[in-house]
């Protein structure tokens, strides 16, 4: 089999080694999460376990993949395999001694673990119709797995991850405008190629992409790729987590400027490989094969949801409808086993299914048999049904209430007859587990997003409401943001949204529908569902928990890249510095050593006094350091000349010398207080956390900070403190200031025209 990452057997090793020295308290935490990042190792909510996201380029599974990967969370998960938006195969509850293990297994089976996470080109999505859609010109499965080998490993760092997702034609375009890089293939002029849309993207601030102006054609198609990356690269913005997207960048920068700047990079590039594909065209006699008809109604009623006629003649699509992309390894095998009985083609799609292709039309009703011996036939794939959700806090540690669990409370309560059926199947369901969209919220006809909020001073989770996005091509749309309801209330919402639409609607569609209200209207018809209007609900427990809602355990994210902590961050600059004065000491410029050590002392103290909660700079900072830290004896007393008298070393070699033997040494005092820390949380040994919400709405800079400050300095380490701030401009200052001051920035959101800020106090 064709190994896709020709260098895992290093990375493994490399993990071993760096996950070693990082135990051992040798090298930065940020540094062995990036590496684990890259490598599709992702921290789980709960302490001592990973989530291990595997690559399905294109969704593409052959029986054995599908074999191995059901082995591997048999071995080492829970026997459950997610299915990603992305068309990946995750597994949680894994221990990280056991990752070089999978990591080698899975890369000899020809997928990969290589850039799943972190900030690098992410799994590249296509449209699982690819190959068997009557419209498409080209083949661009295999030009996106071409493209997606090739780039594997050359963008390990870029300020954010990157996302490009294909298409097989224009009418099957879902979600391309919400990519890093969306590709739409054509003929143009005789040539095959592209139409692009570049910079889209969900998440914080969600926006459409921009059309690029120029055909890309094929052989191009990597030397634009890569400009459009190195662009990025150069210009991103690494510092701002909330503004480090391409999506701010051409926000920022401009289209028209940036479109220069991808168009001097171009002048450069070369076409880093040859692209091959087979070029089709449409057939104008092309007839569209029937569905087949059977007395029995049940598989009439899969047949009209699930099945999708192909342009080959006689053959089908067949989608798995898979429940919340949750599949059991057993049933993942037993599909291995179909698919090679039936001689048929194995997919995974965006919405979290499992796609059958080249199907024959005489083997329909056997496949539909076989499946629901396994209870995999439910009808529904793709429509109101099927609904999309997040892990959310059952995993994630970003996720403030649990998506799935709502997900299952919701489906429990929507209408199945068959009428109702074929007026709702274009209507989606979408539900994240806080902001950021991982279930694509923003574009769902109905869309969920979990939030905490405060009501009758009970913390409870809620959701906020988005209403008529939509995803396609030609009239995609960020669905309108509405209210926040209590969770438990929730399924309520969807009926009637749902009852009214077909009560009341004349044909048009469910966001054609609702377009029709402003929305203080909508809000009006929903505002009883904001209170505890039922007695019998208890609000404060989440769905299927039962104990009271808390956010004491939410985490740092991952899936924000690498952003790495302020100490690490000035340590590491600090040794770059010094470095640096190094080489202009052997080139004879010892002016210019001196500003760079001078740069790098100003790093060492300043980020060495965030873990004591001290924010000050330049002689404050030394004060403060020489206060804190030498008077603690963590550091020699020999460093306080350097701090406070530079003239009395004549010879930069000396003060070179002493420079990097300070940082030495601080370096393994910040090494030593991470190592202490992490010791007292294995030993239970850290004050009980608390959670606390302040309302600071109405109160103007710098008072809003100075009573944050007051409030989370009497709170115990580990204790959550939620902000609500009514200005944009005053929350990015405080969330700034507390991050500043060494504490944990946990979430920071916007929910109409209120802020919320989640910190955790260090």
């Amino acid at each position: 089999m064709e190994i896709l990452y020709e260098n895992y057997k290093e990375d493994v090793k490399e993990f071993i080694n760096m996950y070693k020295r990082y135990k051992e308290g040798e090298i930065f935490e940020s540094d062995f999460k990036n590496f684990r990042l890259k490598n599709g190792i992702y921290g789980q909510r709960q302490p001592g376990f990973q989530m291990v996201r595997i690559k399905i380029p294109g969704g593409l599974l052959s029986t054995k993949q599908m074999r191995e990967i059901a082995d591997i969370g048999d071995e080492f998960s829970n026997g459950v395999a997610h299915i990603t938006t992305r068309q990946d195969i995750q597994y949680h509850w894994i221990k990280i001694e056991d990752v070089p293990q999978i990591i080698e297994r899975v890369n000899k089976v020809g997928l990969t673990t290589k850039d799943a996470c972190g900030n690098t080109v992410r799994n590249i999505v296509v449209s699982y119709l690819a190959g068997v859609c009557p419209n498409e010109p080209f083949d661009v499965l295999s030009v996106s797995r071409q493209i997606g080998k090739n780039f594997l490993g050359l963008f390990g760092d870029l300020p954010r991850k990157f996302k490009i997702a294909f298409s097989c034609c224009e009418k099957h375009s879902y979600l391309i405008l919400f990519n890093d890089i969306g590709f739409v293939p054509a003929i143009n002029n005789g040539k095959a190629g592209f139409y692009v849309y570049l910079g889209g993207g969900l998440g914080d601030r969600p926006k459409l992409a921009y059309k690029y102006s120029d055909f890309v054609e094929i052989d191009k198609l990597s030397a634009f790729i890569k400009s459009v990356l190195t662009v990025f690269d150069k210009y991103g913005d690494r510092k701002n987590k909330r503004r480090n997207r391409m999506k701010f960048l051409i926000e920022n920068l401009g289209f028209e400027k940036f479109l220069d700047l991808v168009k001097e990079e171009l002048e450069h590039q070369e076409s880093l490989f040859e692209i091959k594909t087979q070029i089709y065209y449409n057939d104008d006699n092309f007839i569209e094969s029937c569905l087949p008809v059977s007395e029995h109604k049940d598989f009439n009623i899969w047949i009209s949801t699930n099945v999708i006629p192909q342009k080959q003649q006689d053959l089908f699509t067949v989608v798995i409808k898979v429940n919340l992309g949750n599949i059991t390894t057993v049933n993942l095998r037993y599909l291995a086993d179909i698919a090679e009985k039936y001689s048929l083609i194995t997919k995974t799609t965006q919405e979290q299914n499992i796609a059958f292709l080249n199907v024959k039309k005489s083997d329909l009703y056997n496949i539909y048999n076989d499946l629901k011996l396994k209870g995999l036939n439910h009808f529904g794939s793709n429509t109101y049904l099927d609904i999309t959700a997040c892990p959310g806090s059952e995993t994630c540690a970003l996720g403030i209430t649990s998506s799935r669990d709502l997900a299952r409370a919701i489906y429990e309560n929507l209408p199945k007859d068959e009428d109702s059926l074929n007026r709702l199947k274009n209507v989606k369901i979408k539900i994240s587990g806080c902001p950021n969209s991982c279930a694509h919220h923003h574009v769902a006809s109905i869309g969920l997003h979990g939030v905490a909020e405060k009501i009758d001073n009970t913390l409870i989770p809620s959701y906020f409401l988005h209403i008529g996005g939509i995803g396609d091509l030609n009239n995609a749309k960020i669905g309108a943001s509405i209210i926040k309801i209590p969770a438990k209330n929730v399924p309520d919402v969807i009926n009637l949204l749902l009852n009214k639409y077909l009560e009341e609607s004349n044909g048009e569609s469910f966001e054609e529908f609702y377009e029709k209200f402003d929305r203080d209207e909508l809000k009006t018809m929903l505002e009883k569902f904001r209170k505890f209007h039922k007695e019998d609900l208890e609000y404060n427990k989440d769905w299927g928990s039962d104990k009271e809602f808390l956010l004491e355990d939410l985490g740092v994210g991952e899936c924000a890249g690498i952003i790495a902590d302020k100490v690490e961050e000035n340590l590491r600059e600090a040794e770059r510095m010094i470095k640096q004065a190094y080489t202009h000491i052997s080139k004879g410029f010892p002016d210019d050593a001196l500003l760079h050590l001078k740069k790098a002392i100003d790093l060492i103290t300043t980020g060495l006094l965030i873990p004591f909660g001290i924010k000050a700079e330049g002689e404050k900072a030394v004060e403060k350091f020489v206060e804190n830290i030498i008077g603690r004896k963590l550091i020699k007393e020999e460093y306080i000349d350097i701090l406070t008298d530079l003239e009395i070393y004549k010879d930069v070699k000396l003060l070179y010398n002493k420079v990097n033997s300070f940082y030495e040494d601080s370096k393994r005092v910040y090494l030593d207080l991470r190592k202490k820390t992490e010791e007292k949380f294995e030993k239970g040994e850290v004050e009980n956390k608390r959670k606390e919400i302040l309302n600071l709405k109405g109160v103007e800079c710098p008072f809003n900070y100075v009573q944050a400050k007051l409030k989370i300095r009497e709170m115990p380490v580990g204790a959550i403190l939620v902000i609500n701030i009514d200005n944009q401009e005053n929350a990015v200052s405080v969330a700034n200031s507390l991050k500043d001051d060494g504490h944990e920035i946990v979430d920071f959101y916007q929910d109409d025209k209120e802020y919320t800020i989640i910190v955790r106090k260090r």
